[in-house]
Protein backbone atom coordinates (compact mmCIF):
# COMPACT_ATOMS: atom_id res chain seq x y z
CA UNK A 1 0.00 0.00 0.00
CA UNK A 2 1.41 3.46 -0.93
CA UNK A 3 0.20 6.89 0.15
CA UNK A 4 1.01 10.07 -1.78
CA UNK A 5 1.63 12.99 0.58
CA UNK A 6 1.66 16.59 -0.66
CA UNK A 7 4.49 18.66 0.92
CA UNK A 8 5.83 22.23 0.70
CA UNK A 9 9.46 22.94 -0.02
CA UNK A 10 9.97 25.45 2.78
CA UNK A 11 10.27 24.18 6.36
CA UNK A 12 7.42 25.31 8.53
CA UNK A 13 5.45 26.56 5.55
CA UNK A 14 1.82 25.49 6.09
CA UNK A 15 -0.23 23.66 3.46
CA UNK A 16 -3.07 25.57 1.90
CA UNK A 17 -6.63 24.23 2.13
CA UNK A 18 -6.46 22.50 -1.26
CA UNK A 19 -3.21 20.72 -0.42
CA UNK A 20 -4.52 19.70 3.02
CA UNK A 21 -7.70 18.21 1.53
CA UNK A 22 -5.65 16.37 -1.09
CA UNK A 23 -3.64 14.65 1.64
CA UNK A 24 -6.79 13.54 3.48
CA UNK A 25 -8.19 12.13 0.25
CA UNK A 26 -4.96 10.24 -0.54
CA UNK A 27 -4.72 8.76 2.96
CA UNK A 28 -8.40 7.74 3.01
CA UNK A 29 -8.09 6.19 -0.44
CA UNK A 30 -5.09 4.12 0.64
CA UNK A 31 -6.85 2.88 3.77
CA UNK A 32 -10.18 2.37 2.02
CA UNK A 33 -9.94 1.76 -1.76
CA UNK A 34 -13.68 2.26 -2.09
CA UNK A 35 -13.44 5.76 -0.67
CA UNK A 36 -14.96 8.59 -2.74
CA UNK A 37 -13.15 11.92 -3.26
CA UNK A 38 -15.84 13.69 -1.23
CA UNK A 39 -14.98 11.58 1.83
CA UNK A 40 -17.92 9.15 1.60
CA UNK A 41 -17.68 5.40 1.11
CA UNK A 42 -18.87 4.09 -2.24
CA UNK A 43 -21.11 1.53 -0.55
CA UNK A 44 -22.06 3.90 2.25
CA UNK A 45 -20.81 1.41 4.84
CA UNK A 46 -17.48 0.43 6.37
CA UNK A 47 -16.62 -3.19 5.69
CA UNK A 48 -15.59 -4.92 8.92
CA UNK A 49 -13.87 -8.31 9.06
CA UNK A 50 -15.64 -10.98 11.09
CA UNK A 51 -13.74 -13.15 13.58
CA UNK A 52 -13.16 -16.04 11.17
CA UNK A 53 -11.42 -14.11 8.33
CA UNK A 54 -9.62 -11.91 10.85
CA UNK A 55 -8.19 -15.00 12.55
CA UNK A 56 -7.36 -16.64 9.22
CA UNK A 57 -5.60 -13.49 8.02
CA UNK A 58 -7.52 -13.35 4.74
CA UNK A 59 -9.36 -10.04 5.34
CA UNK A 60 -6.58 -7.89 3.85
CA UNK A 61 -8.96 -5.24 2.46
CA UNK A 62 -11.31 -5.09 5.44
CA UNK A 63 -11.10 -3.13 8.65
CA UNK A 64 -10.73 -5.00 11.95
CA UNK A 65 -12.68 -3.82 14.97
CA UNK A 66 -11.03 -3.64 18.42
CA UNK A 67 -13.03 -6.70 19.52
CA UNK A 68 -11.87 -8.67 16.49
CA UNK A 69 -8.28 -7.61 17.10
CA UNK A 70 -8.52 -8.84 20.71
CA UNK A 71 -10.03 -12.09 19.42
CA UNK A 72 -7.02 -12.63 17.16
CA UNK A 73 -4.43 -11.62 19.74
CA UNK A 74 -5.97 -13.85 22.41
CA UNK A 75 -5.47 -16.82 20.13
CA UNK A 76 -1.91 -16.08 19.07
CA UNK A 77 -0.51 -14.70 22.31
CA UNK A 78 0.64 -17.23 24.89
CA UNK A 79 -2.11 -17.87 27.44
CA UNK A 80 -0.22 -20.58 29.28
CA UNK A 81 -1.36 -20.96 32.89
CA UNK A 82 -3.67 -17.94 32.90
CA UNK A 83 -6.94 -18.09 34.84
CA UNK A 84 -8.44 -15.36 32.63
CA UNK A 85 -10.69 -12.41 33.36
CA UNK A 86 -14.02 -12.86 35.20
CA UNK A 87 -16.95 -12.55 32.83
CA UNK A 88 -14.83 -13.38 29.77
CA UNK A 89 -14.49 -16.49 27.56
CA UNK A 90 -12.48 -19.28 29.14
CA UNK A 91 -12.38 -17.76 32.60
CA UNK A 92 -11.99 -20.32 35.36
CA UNK A 93 -9.85 -22.88 33.52
CA UNK A 94 -6.63 -22.59 31.54
CA UNK A 95 -3.70 -24.12 29.70
CA UNK A 96 -1.27 -26.31 31.65
CA UNK A 97 2.38 -25.76 30.71
CA UNK A 98 3.45 -28.72 28.57
CA UNK A 99 6.50 -29.42 30.73
CA UNK A 100 4.21 -29.73 33.78
CA UNK A 101 1.84 -32.35 32.35
CA UNK A 102 1.95 -35.59 34.34
CA UNK A 103 2.72 -38.78 32.45
CA UNK A 104 -0.45 -40.03 30.77
CA UNK A 105 -2.17 -36.63 30.82
CA UNK A 106 -2.78 -35.29 27.32
CA UNK A 107 -4.35 -32.09 25.93
CA UNK A 108 -7.73 -32.61 24.30
CA UNK A 109 -8.31 -31.18 20.80
CA UNK A 110 -8.83 -27.44 21.28
CA UNK A 111 -7.53 -27.41 24.87
CA UNK A 112 -5.22 -24.52 24.02
CA UNK A 113 -7.77 -22.52 22.01
CA UNK A 114 -9.65 -19.86 23.90
CA UNK A 115 -13.36 -20.20 23.20
CA UNK A 116 -13.18 -23.91 22.33
CA UNK A 117 -15.42 -26.35 24.21
CA UNK A 118 -12.29 -28.23 25.34
CA UNK A 119 -10.31 -25.17 26.42
CA UNK A 120 -8.33 -26.11 29.52
CA UNK A 121 -9.52 -29.74 29.32
CA UNK A 122 -7.18 -32.74 29.44
CA UNK A 123 -7.59 -36.50 29.22
CA UNK A 124 -5.80 -39.19 31.19
CA UNK A 125 -5.02 -42.60 29.71
CA UNK A 126 -8.08 -44.19 31.35
CA UNK A 127 -10.34 -41.76 29.48
CA UNK A 128 -10.88 -39.39 32.42
CA UNK A 129 -11.56 -35.79 31.43
CA UNK A 130 -10.00 -33.28 33.82
CA UNK A 131 -9.92 -29.48 33.94
CA UNK A 132 -6.75 -27.50 34.63
CA UNK A 133 -7.19 -24.65 37.10
CA UNK A 134 -4.26 -22.19 36.94
CA UNK A 135 -3.04 -20.49 40.10
CA UNK A 136 -4.94 -17.36 41.03
CA UNK A 137 -5.14 -14.67 43.67
CA UNK A 138 -8.37 -13.21 45.06
CA UNK A 139 -9.46 -10.07 46.88
CA UNK A 140 -12.67 -9.93 48.92
CA UNK A 141 -14.76 -6.83 49.60
CA UNK A 142 -12.18 -4.24 48.55
CA UNK A 143 -13.44 -0.83 47.44
CA UNK A 144 -11.26 -1.07 44.31
CA UNK A 145 -12.80 -4.37 43.16
CA UNK A 146 -14.59 -3.89 39.82
CA UNK A 147 -17.81 -5.33 41.27
CA UNK A 148 -17.66 -3.55 44.64
CA UNK A 149 -20.32 -1.02 43.67
CA UNK A 150 -22.90 -3.78 43.37
CA UNK A 151 -21.69 -6.49 45.76
CA UNK A 152 -19.84 -4.50 48.40
CA UNK A 153 -18.31 -6.62 51.15
CA UNK A 154 -19.04 -9.79 49.13
CA UNK A 155 -17.41 -8.63 45.88
CA UNK A 156 -14.70 -10.94 44.58
CA UNK A 157 -11.89 -10.02 42.22
CA UNK A 158 -9.58 -12.61 40.68
CA UNK A 159 -6.09 -12.06 39.27
CA UNK A 160 -3.72 -14.53 37.67
CA UNK A 161 0.01 -14.98 37.37
CA UNK A 162 0.01 -12.52 34.48
CA UNK A 163 -0.82 -9.78 36.99
CA UNK A 164 1.22 -10.99 39.96
CA UNK A 165 4.39 -13.01 39.51
CA UNK A 166 4.66 -13.69 43.25
CA UNK A 167 2.38 -14.07 46.22
CA UNK A 168 4.22 -11.26 47.98
CA UNK A 169 3.38 -8.88 45.15
CA UNK A 170 -0.28 -9.96 45.25
CA UNK A 171 -0.43 -9.59 49.03
CA UNK A 172 0.88 -6.05 48.78
CA UNK A 173 -2.26 -5.13 46.82
CA UNK A 174 -4.58 -7.00 49.17
CA UNK A 175 -4.87 -10.19 47.08
CA UNK A 176 -4.47 -13.60 48.71
CA UNK A 177 -3.14 -16.79 47.14
CA UNK A 178 -5.89 -19.38 47.22
CA UNK A 179 -5.03 -22.23 49.59
CA UNK A 180 -5.77 -24.80 46.87
CA UNK A 181 -2.43 -23.90 45.27
CA UNK A 182 -0.27 -25.04 48.18
CA UNK A 183 0.69 -28.70 48.52
CA UNK A 184 3.62 -30.22 50.35
CA UNK A 185 4.59 -26.74 51.52
CA UNK A 186 5.13 -25.60 47.92
CA UNK A 187 3.14 -23.11 45.84
CA UNK A 188 1.77 -24.94 42.81
CA UNK A 189 1.17 -23.71 39.26
CA UNK A 190 -2.37 -25.08 39.37
CA UNK A 191 -4.26 -28.34 39.76
CA UNK A 192 -6.16 -30.91 37.73
CA UNK A 193 -9.62 -31.90 38.94
CA UNK A 194 -12.19 -34.24 37.41
CA UNK A 195 -14.64 -32.46 35.12
CA UNK A 196 -17.31 -35.02 36.05
CA UNK A 197 -18.16 -37.05 39.14
CA UNK A 198 -16.64 -40.52 38.94
CA UNK A 199 -18.16 -43.49 37.15
CA UNK A 200 -16.99 -47.04 36.43
CA UNK A 201 -14.63 -47.87 33.54
CA UNK A 202 -12.60 -50.93 32.59
CA UNK A 203 -8.83 -50.71 33.25
CA UNK A 204 -7.13 -53.76 31.78
CA UNK A 205 -8.54 -56.70 33.70
CA UNK A 206 -9.88 -54.46 36.45
CA UNK A 207 -12.29 -51.55 36.95
CA UNK A 208 -11.52 -48.05 38.15
CA UNK A 209 -13.26 -44.71 38.85
CA UNK A 210 -13.04 -42.28 35.93
CA UNK A 211 -14.36 -38.84 34.99
CA UNK A 212 -16.58 -39.61 31.99
CA UNK A 213 -19.38 -37.60 30.39
CA UNK A 214 -22.74 -39.42 30.57
CA UNK A 215 -21.35 -42.00 32.98
CA UNK A 216 -23.35 -43.69 35.73
CA UNK A 217 -22.22 -41.88 38.90
CA UNK A 218 -20.62 -44.12 41.50
CA UNK A 219 -22.01 -44.26 45.03
CA UNK A 220 -20.94 -45.63 48.38
CA UNK A 221 -23.98 -47.95 48.58
CA UNK A 222 -24.59 -51.38 47.05
CA UNK A 223 -27.93 -50.29 45.57
CA UNK A 224 -26.59 -47.56 43.25
CA UNK A 225 -23.50 -47.99 41.02
CA UNK A 226 -21.48 -49.12 44.05
CA UNK A 227 -17.85 -48.48 44.90
CA UNK A 228 -17.63 -52.23 45.46
CA UNK A 229 -18.14 -52.80 41.73
CA UNK A 230 -14.60 -51.48 41.19
CA UNK A 231 -11.37 -53.32 41.79
CA UNK A 232 -10.69 -53.12 45.53
CA UNK A 233 -13.71 -50.92 46.18
CA UNK A 234 -15.73 -50.98 49.40
CA UNK A 235 -19.13 -49.44 50.01
CA UNK A 236 -17.96 -46.88 52.54
CA UNK A 237 -16.95 -43.23 52.22
CA UNK A 238 -13.34 -43.92 53.12
CA UNK A 239 -12.97 -46.13 50.04
CA UNK A 240 -12.84 -43.01 47.84
CA UNK A 241 -9.25 -42.33 48.96
CA UNK A 242 -8.14 -45.79 47.93
CA UNK A 243 -10.11 -45.75 44.66
CA UNK A 244 -8.43 -42.50 43.56
CA UNK A 245 -5.03 -44.19 44.02
CA UNK A 246 -6.10 -46.97 41.64
CA UNK A 247 -6.73 -44.72 38.61
CA UNK A 248 -3.11 -44.96 37.49
CA UNK A 249 -2.50 -48.46 38.84
CA UNK A 250 -2.10 -51.63 36.82
CA UNK A 251 -5.43 -53.34 36.15
CA UNK A 252 -7.04 -51.29 38.90
CA UNK A 253 -4.50 -52.12 41.60
CA UNK A 254 -3.40 -49.41 44.02
CA UNK A 255 -0.45 -47.43 42.73
CA UNK A 256 1.76 -46.72 45.74
CA UNK A 257 3.17 -43.71 43.84
CA UNK A 258 -0.18 -42.51 42.47
CA UNK A 259 -0.46 -38.87 41.45
CA UNK A 260 -4.21 -38.93 42.15
CA UNK A 261 -6.20 -38.31 45.32
CA UNK A 262 -9.82 -37.76 46.29
CA UNK A 263 -10.41 -34.06 45.59
CA UNK A 264 -9.88 -31.64 48.46
CA UNK A 265 -12.18 -29.05 50.01
CA UNK A 266 -9.61 -26.41 49.10
CA UNK A 267 -10.18 -27.24 45.44
CA UNK A 268 -13.90 -27.21 46.00
CA UNK A 269 -13.60 -23.77 47.59
CA UNK A 270 -11.61 -22.53 44.59
CA UNK A 271 -14.31 -23.74 42.18
CA UNK A 272 -17.03 -21.97 44.17
CA UNK A 273 -15.04 -18.73 44.32
CA UNK A 274 -14.31 -18.75 40.57
CA UNK A 275 -17.98 -19.35 39.92
CA UNK A 276 -19.09 -16.40 42.04
CA UNK A 277 -16.49 -14.03 40.60
CA UNK A 278 -17.58 -14.99 37.08
CA UNK A 279 -21.25 -14.44 37.88
CA UNK A 280 -20.57 -11.05 39.44
CA UNK A 281 -18.66 -9.90 36.34
CA UNK A 282 -20.96 -11.39 33.70
CA UNK A 283 -23.36 -9.03 31.94
CA UNK A 284 -25.32 -11.58 29.92
CA UNK A 285 -25.46 -15.27 29.00
CA UNK A 286 -22.88 -14.72 26.24
CA UNK A 287 -19.98 -16.09 28.33
CA UNK A 288 -22.03 -17.51 31.18
CA UNK A 289 -25.01 -19.68 30.22
CA UNK A 290 -26.46 -19.69 33.76
CA UNK A 291 -26.35 -15.90 34.12
CA UNK A 292 -29.63 -14.61 35.55
CA UNK A 293 -30.76 -11.42 37.24
CA UNK A 294 -31.85 -13.39 40.32
CA UNK A 295 -30.54 -16.97 40.18
CA UNK A 296 -27.01 -16.11 39.13
CA UNK A 297 -25.13 -19.35 39.84
CA UNK A 298 -24.51 -22.79 38.28
CA UNK A 299 -27.57 -24.99 37.93
CA UNK A 300 -27.80 -28.61 39.03
CA UNK A 301 -29.85 -31.78 39.05
CA UNK A 302 -31.50 -31.06 42.39
CA UNK A 303 -35.31 -30.84 42.21
CA UNK A 304 -36.09 -34.59 42.31
CA UNK A 305 -37.25 -34.39 38.69
CA UNK A 306 -33.93 -34.31 36.76
CA UNK A 307 -34.00 -30.50 36.67
CA UNK A 308 -32.85 -27.49 38.64
CA UNK A 309 -35.28 -25.94 41.09
CA UNK A 310 -34.44 -22.42 39.88
CA UNK A 311 -34.32 -23.23 36.15
CA UNK A 312 -36.47 -26.11 34.97
CA UNK A 313 -35.46 -25.62 31.33
CA UNK A 314 -32.20 -27.55 31.86
CA UNK A 315 -32.64 -31.35 32.00
CA UNK A 316 -30.40 -34.32 32.94
CA UNK A 317 -30.57 -37.80 31.45
CA UNK A 318 -31.71 -40.36 34.06
CA UNK A 319 -29.16 -42.92 35.22
CA UNK A 320 -31.85 -45.48 36.08
CA UNK A 321 -31.87 -44.98 39.86
CA UNK A 322 -34.53 -42.80 41.48
CA UNK A 323 -34.24 -39.36 39.84
CA UNK A 324 -30.45 -39.28 39.68
CA UNK A 325 -28.94 -38.12 36.39
CA UNK A 326 -25.94 -39.28 34.42
CA UNK A 327 -22.70 -37.39 34.89
CA UNK A 328 -22.43 -34.28 32.73
CA UNK A 329 -25.73 -34.98 30.96
CA UNK A 330 -27.28 -31.52 31.41
CA UNK A 331 -28.88 -30.47 28.12
CA UNK A 332 -30.38 -33.92 27.54
CA UNK A 333 -33.11 -33.79 24.92
CA UNK A 334 -32.30 -30.26 23.76
CA UNK A 335 -34.76 -27.40 23.54
CA UNK A 336 -34.67 -23.72 24.39
CA UNK A 337 -32.50 -23.02 27.42
CA UNK A 338 -31.58 -26.67 27.86
CA UNK A 339 -27.81 -26.49 27.51
CA UNK A 340 -24.91 -28.30 29.16
CA UNK A 341 -23.06 -25.07 30.00
CA UNK A 342 -25.70 -24.14 32.60
CA UNK A 343 -24.32 -26.98 34.73
CA UNK A 344 -20.67 -25.85 34.74
CA UNK A 345 -18.84 -23.64 37.21
CA UNK A 346 -18.13 -20.98 34.56
CA UNK A 347 -21.26 -21.30 32.43
CA UNK A 348 -19.21 -22.54 29.47
CA UNK A 349 -18.72 -25.98 27.96
CA UNK A 350 -15.08 -25.99 29.07
CA UNK A 351 -16.00 -25.79 32.76
CA UNK A 352 -16.39 -28.25 35.64
CA UNK A 353 -19.82 -29.93 35.56
CA UNK A 354 -22.33 -30.80 38.28
CA UNK A 355 -20.78 -28.98 41.22
CA UNK A 356 -24.39 -28.25 42.18
CA UNK A 357 -26.43 -31.33 43.04
CA UNK A 358 -26.67 -34.67 41.17
CA UNK A 359 -24.63 -36.48 43.85
CA UNK A 360 -22.86 -35.64 47.09
CA UNK A 361 -19.07 -35.55 46.83
CA UNK A 362 -16.56 -36.63 49.47
CA UNK A 363 -14.24 -33.69 50.11
CA UNK A 364 -10.93 -34.17 51.94
CA UNK A 365 -8.76 -31.85 54.00
CA UNK A 366 -11.05 -31.20 57.00
CA UNK A 367 -11.80 -33.54 59.88
CA UNK A 368 -12.94 -33.62 63.50
CA UNK A 369 -12.15 -35.75 66.57
CA UNK A 370 -15.58 -35.24 68.11
CA UNK A 371 -14.55 -32.09 69.91
CA UNK A 372 -12.20 -30.06 67.73
CA UNK A 373 -11.82 -29.36 64.03
CA UNK A 374 -8.67 -29.78 61.96
CA UNK A 375 -7.45 -28.74 58.52
CA UNK A 376 -4.71 -30.27 56.37
CA UNK A 377 -1.32 -28.68 56.98
CA UNK A 378 0.25 -26.65 54.20
CA UNK A 379 3.11 -29.16 54.38
CA UNK A 380 0.74 -32.09 53.76
CA UNK A 381 0.97 -33.77 50.37
CA UNK A 382 -2.64 -34.55 49.49
CA UNK A 383 -1.84 -37.68 47.45
CA UNK A 384 -0.24 -39.32 50.53
CA UNK A 385 -3.48 -39.45 52.52
CA UNK A 386 -4.53 -43.00 53.40
CA UNK A 387 -8.01 -44.16 54.36
CA UNK A 388 -7.37 -45.86 57.69
CA UNK A 389 -8.66 -44.94 61.13
CA UNK A 390 -5.80 -44.15 63.52
CA UNK A 391 -3.49 -46.74 61.97
CA UNK A 392 -0.94 -44.73 59.99
CA UNK A 393 0.44 -41.22 60.42
CA UNK A 394 -0.97 -40.50 56.95
CA UNK A 395 -4.55 -41.55 57.78
CA UNK A 396 -7.21 -38.94 57.16
CA UNK A 397 -9.01 -40.00 60.34
CA UNK A 398 -7.93 -40.68 63.91
CA UNK A 399 -5.32 -39.31 66.30
CA UNK A 400 -2.29 -40.57 64.37
CA UNK A 401 -3.31 -38.83 61.16
CA UNK A 402 -4.43 -35.67 62.93
CA UNK A 403 -1.03 -35.39 64.61
CA UNK A 404 0.90 -35.90 61.39
CA UNK A 405 -1.25 -34.32 58.68
CA UNK A 406 -3.47 -31.64 60.26
CA UNK A 407 -3.45 -28.32 62.11
CA UNK A 408 -6.16 -27.11 64.48
CA UNK A 409 -8.91 -25.07 62.80
CA UNK A 410 -11.30 -22.70 64.54
CA UNK A 411 -14.79 -22.97 63.03
CA UNK A 412 -16.78 -20.10 64.58
CA UNK A 413 -20.06 -20.94 62.86
CA UNK A 414 -20.34 -24.36 64.54
CA UNK A 415 -20.78 -24.48 68.32
CA UNK A 416 -22.53 -27.84 68.61
CA UNK A 417 -25.12 -29.82 66.73
CA UNK A 418 -26.57 -26.60 65.35
CA UNK A 419 -28.40 -27.94 62.30
CA UNK A 420 -29.13 -26.03 59.11
CA UNK A 421 -28.02 -22.54 58.19
CA UNK A 422 -27.67 -20.99 54.74
CA UNK A 423 -24.96 -18.95 53.05
CA UNK A 424 -25.60 -15.21 53.01
CA UNK A 425 -27.17 -12.83 55.50
CA UNK A 426 -28.46 -9.61 53.90
CA UNK A 427 -25.35 -7.61 52.91
CA UNK A 428 -23.13 -9.10 55.64
CA UNK A 429 -19.67 -10.20 54.56
CA UNK A 430 -19.44 -13.97 54.21
CA UNK A 431 -15.88 -14.74 53.09
CA UNK A 432 -12.90 -13.21 54.87
CA UNK A 433 -10.45 -10.91 53.10
CA UNK A 434 -7.39 -11.89 55.17
CA UNK A 435 -4.28 -13.07 53.31
CA UNK A 436 -3.15 -15.51 56.04
CA UNK A 437 -4.27 -17.16 59.26
CA UNK A 438 -7.43 -18.99 60.32
CA UNK A 439 -9.79 -16.67 58.42
CA UNK A 440 -7.77 -17.18 55.21
CA UNK A 441 -8.05 -20.95 55.69
CA UNK A 442 -11.83 -20.74 56.10
CA UNK A 443 -12.12 -18.72 52.87
CA UNK A 444 -9.92 -21.23 51.06
CA UNK A 445 -12.23 -23.99 52.25
CA UNK A 446 -15.25 -22.07 50.99
CA UNK A 447 -16.67 -21.36 54.46
CA UNK A 448 -17.85 -18.16 56.17
CA UNK A 449 -15.60 -16.40 58.63
CA UNK A 450 -18.37 -16.00 61.20
CA UNK A 451 -21.92 -17.07 61.96
CA UNK A 452 -23.03 -13.60 60.85
CA UNK A 453 -22.44 -14.72 57.26
CA UNK A 454 -25.21 -17.31 57.61
CA UNK A 455 -28.96 -16.98 58.03
CA UNK A 456 -32.17 -18.99 58.12
CA UNK A 457 -32.88 -18.46 54.41
CA UNK A 458 -29.54 -17.44 52.87
CA UNK A 459 -29.21 -15.11 49.90
CA UNK A 460 -29.42 -15.55 46.14
CA UNK A 461 -25.85 -14.26 45.84
CA UNK A 462 -24.67 -17.52 47.44
CA UNK A 463 -27.37 -19.63 45.81
CA UNK A 464 -29.12 -20.04 49.18
CA UNK A 465 -26.74 -22.99 49.59
CA UNK A 466 -26.99 -24.99 52.78
CA UNK A 467 -24.56 -25.71 55.59
CA UNK A 468 -25.46 -28.53 57.97
CA UNK A 469 -23.58 -27.88 61.21
CA UNK A 470 -22.63 -30.80 63.44
CA UNK A 471 -19.77 -32.06 65.57
CA UNK A 472 -18.91 -35.69 64.89
CA UNK A 473 -15.87 -37.88 65.35
CA UNK A 474 -14.05 -38.87 62.15
CA UNK A 475 -15.85 -36.23 60.11
CA UNK A 476 -16.11 -36.90 56.37
CA UNK A 477 -17.21 -33.66 54.71
CA UNK A 478 -19.89 -34.02 52.02
CA UNK A 479 -20.49 -31.26 49.47
CA UNK A 480 -22.69 -30.40 46.43
CA UNK A 481 -25.68 -32.36 47.84
CA UNK A 482 -27.82 -34.57 45.61
CA UNK A 483 -30.68 -34.89 43.16
CA UNK A 484 -33.53 -34.15 45.59
CA UNK A 485 -31.85 -31.69 47.94
CA UNK A 486 -32.86 -28.47 46.18
CA UNK A 487 -33.05 -26.23 49.29
CA UNK A 488 -29.38 -26.84 50.09
CA UNK A 489 -27.61 -27.96 46.91
CA UNK A 490 -25.06 -25.70 45.28
CA UNK A 491 -21.40 -24.89 44.81
CA UNK A 492 -21.09 -23.66 48.43
CA UNK A 493 -23.19 -26.36 50.10
CA UNK A 494 -21.53 -28.59 52.73
CA UNK A 495 -22.62 -31.15 55.30
CA UNK A 496 -20.63 -31.73 58.51
CA UNK A 497 -22.67 -34.61 59.96
CA UNK A 498 -21.15 -37.72 58.31
CA UNK A 499 -18.25 -39.94 59.34
CA UNK A 500 -15.68 -42.02 57.39
CA UNK A 501 -17.60 -45.30 57.69
CA UNK A 502 -20.83 -43.93 56.13
CA UNK A 503 -22.50 -45.70 53.22
CA UNK A 504 -25.17 -43.80 51.30
CA UNK A 505 -26.62 -44.23 47.82
CA UNK A 506 -26.17 -40.56 46.93
CA UNK A 507 -22.48 -40.08 47.82
CA UNK A 508 -19.79 -40.05 45.13
CA UNK A 509 -16.41 -38.34 44.61
CA UNK A 510 -13.97 -36.78 42.14
CA UNK A 511 -10.25 -37.33 41.78
CA UNK A 512 -7.62 -34.62 41.43
CA UNK A 513 -3.88 -34.23 41.06
CA UNK A 514 -1.17 -31.59 40.91
CA UNK A 515 1.32 -31.10 38.11
CA UNK A 516 4.75 -32.73 37.94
Amino acid sequence: MSITIVTRAGKGSPLNATEHDANLTNIAAAIDPEHNPDGTHKTAALHIATNAPALAGISTTLAVSPDDLKYVLDRYQSRENLIGTPGSPGFGVGICPVASLPAGMNPMPGSGELGHDNYGNYQFTDGSIMCWFPRFYYRIGHASNPTYGVYGANSIDIKGVDTYATTAAANADGYALHRAFIDGGVEKLGFFRDKYKCSKVAKGTGYTAASIKNGLPLSSAAAHNPFSGLTGGEDYYYSAIDLAHRRDGVNGAVNASSIFFCSSQFMRGAIAMLSMAHGQAALSTANCAWYHATYNYPKGCNNNALRDIDDTTVIWEPDGYSTCGKTGSAGYGGGAGNVFAKSTHNGQNCGSADDNGLMYEISLGVTCDGANFYVAKQATVMKTFTNGDNVLATDHWGASGIAGMFDALTVPFITGNDGWAYFGNNANQVLAEEISGNSWLLTGLGFPDAAAGLSAAGTNLFGKDGLYRYIIDKLCLLVAFYWLHAPSAGVWGAGWADARHGSYYAVSFRAACYHV
